[in-house]
């Protein structure tokens, strides 16, 4: 993983001699359309987009405010340098791109302040959103298709000695990393409930997420709910190779198909909490030499271990589970003390590649590791023990404690379909052993997900037990509702399934507009409205169950008109009819003389 580093000082040299346009610095609070009329042709209109055609410099005490749906181009080398305070804030987005993708722009330089607030802007062809001794807002953001290698910025957003919160935001096809600072350079990013996707398309050895050293107390760093997507066959998920402390928590996260999860490079200055995130398939480069752990620590002197807590993960399907090397000493489970931060309950199994087959956690280091109260594939204690390389395989190595290993919460089956205007989930658990409860989450954008229900679990050790839940409060003008389903076990370790999704045009639209006679003795009559040409499956069913017969008939887009013939029914009682045609299924009672 290769770091940044750059003076501020040489990045002012670099740049501010470039500055063009200035704004007054009276405590101005300007839109586009100040600038267009007081920058002498810097910024400019043709109706339709604004162009910035040099450097703009925004003083301390001025203000430029976006607060409705523009897009901005800018000339080749330009950008935006905030002094003052930049507000971007419109209904739906602002786009800053390119007035030439083959000749990028700078992007956006915030400097030495916090009052800046970005949101709902698609940052793209930049170089750079460069952060400079400052704490802003970046929230509902899209930054696609930048970083083109400078001294201005090395990654979508760039950080020197900042600590924004960004939130909400798409990071897409970037040339290198998402967000960067330098390894001796002081940040502490708060990134909650992003997106990261084919980042650094030039494959280069970086990290999605590539930090160095952070502060302590309420500076620490937060990843907190991100996915972290497949990128290029050289890229990580989240990495930390600090000159510095590192103080960091990293929970919530799906981290899948990159060339490895999470690394740590330090000792005792690497502070961290990897918890209940889901490691699974980073395996791109497919070489277990260069990479492909779900979590590797490293570094690390005798007597200074990193402190470092692993808890709660599931860790699956790369080429090693957990890996560690020189004295990185991580806790991976400790039953032994009072602490019940540290107890484990890690799933780490299904990991494996051609070097070392089926490895879950490799102790190349000559200290001991507790990873006591995780789930190793296996309830068999042998088996286990040919799942970890440690002491007994290597006199040289350190003893892994993997005593009290626990079984797995297991979900076989998580299905959503629409039935009629409603939704209706389904899932299956296999040797559920101390679940508690389940919660279904719902997101209409994919990112931002809430509990809409709670359901008890059923606590069956042995049996495969089936769940349903429908949905019938969905918000109104959504295309996509996605699902996904947390499970937590009665001591609070819980694991969520893959995101299910559902859209509206997958709706069957059939309608049973009437229906005669309710008495019938010979035929009964249906009226039914198709929004297309179907076949629609008609049931006679009686009270105990048991299907009399079943018709299928082809119906056309508009209405239609059906007979079921009741001529074979001999016995005079209560019936059930059912239509049905893909999600739809309606049931009419009818008595037959």
């Amino acid at each position: 993983m290769k770091k940044f580093y750059i003076s501020l000082a040489f990045i002012l040299m670099c740049f501010c001699s470039f500055a063009n346009y200035t704004t007054p610095g009276t405590g101005v609070i300007w839109n586009l359309n100040d600038l267009v009329a007081n920058s002498s042709g810097d910024v400019s209109f043709d109706g339709s987009s604004y162009y910035i055609n040099d450097t703009i410099t925004i003083s301390n005490t001025d203000a430029i405010q976006i607060n409705t749906d523009e897009t901005v181009k800018f000339a080749g080398a330009t950008y935006i340098y905030v002094l003052g305070t930049l507000l971007i804030n419109p209904p739906n987005q602002v786009l800053f791109t390119a007035q030439n993708i083959n000749n990028r722009y700078m992007g956006i330089w915030i400097d030495n302040n916090s009052s800046s607030s970005i949101k709902k802007l698609t940052l793209e062809y930049a170089n750079s959103l460069r952060l400079s001794d400052c704490s802003i807002v970046i929230d509902s953001c899209t930054f696609q298709y930048n970083s083109a290698l400078s001294t201005f910025g090395n990654s979508a957003i760039s950080l020197f000695r900042s600590n924004p919160v960004i939130s909400n935001c798409k990071f897409l096809n970037n040339m290198r990393a998402a967000i960067q600072g330098g390894a001796n350079i002081s940040n502490a990013p708060k990134i909650i409930k992003n997106v990261f996707m084919g980042n650094n398309t030039l494959n280069g050895n970086v990290p999605q997420i590539n930090l160095g050293a952070t502060s302590a107390g309420t500076d620490t760093v937060k990843i907190i709910d991100n996915q972290i997507l497949q990128a290029s066959t050289k890229s990580g998920g989240i990495g930390f190779l600090p000159i510095g402390n590192v103080y960091a928590i990293i929970s919530g996260n799906t981290i899948i198909n990159n060339r490895y999860g999470i690394t740590f490079n330090g000792g005792s200055n690497i502070n961290s909490i990897i918890s209940y995130n889901i490691i699974s398939n980073n395996n791109t480069d497919n070489n277990p030499a260069t990479g492909g752990s779900g979590i590797a620590f490293s570094g690390g002197a005798v007597g200074s271990p990193q402190n470092t807590i692993v808890t709660g993960n599931e860790i699956t399907g790369n080429l090693w589970g957990i890996t560690m090397q020189g004295h990185s000493q991580p806790n991976i489970g400790n039953l032994a003390n009072s602490d019940t931060t540290d107890d484990g309950k890690n799933r780490i199994y299904n990991n494996t590649n051609v070097s070392t087959p089926n490895i879950a956690l490799y102790n190349n280091s000559p200290e001991p590791i507790s990873a006591q109260g995780n789930y190793w594939g296996t309830n068999d204690p042998v088996e286990i023990e040919n799942v970890i390389f440690h002491q007994p395989d290597n006199a040289a190595l350190g003893l892994v404690n993997f005593s009290n290993f626990i079984l797995p919460v297991s979900i076989s089956r998580f299905t959503a379909q629409w039935q009629q205007e409603n939704i209706r989930l389904n899932w299956q658990t296999e040797n559920e052993v101390n679940s508690d409860y389940f919660d279904i989450e719902r997101s209409t954008n994919g990112q931002n997900f809430t509990a809409i229900a709670r359901l008890g679990a059923s606590g069956h050790a042995a049996n495969t037990t089936s769940y349903s839940y429908l949905d019938k409060n969905l918000p109104g003008n959504i295309s996509t509702f996605y699902y996904r389903l947390k499970q937590v076990d009665n001591d609070g370790l819980y694991k969520r399934t893959v995101v299910v999704a559902l859209n509206k045009k997958d709706i069957t639209k059939l309608k049973i507009e009437s229906y005669y006679p309710g008495i019938v003795s010979s035929a009964f009559h249906l009226n039914l409205l198709s929004d297309i040409t179907r076949d629609v499956v008609i049931k006679i069913i009686n009270t105990n169950g048991k299907l009399l017969s079943s018709q299928t008939a082809s119906v056309l887009a508009g209405a239609n008109q059906l007979q079921v013939s009741f001529k074979n029914i001999q016995v005079a009682g209560i019936y059930f009819i059912q239509v049905q045609a893909g999600d739809f299924i309606q049931t009419i009672r009818v008595v037959k003389l």
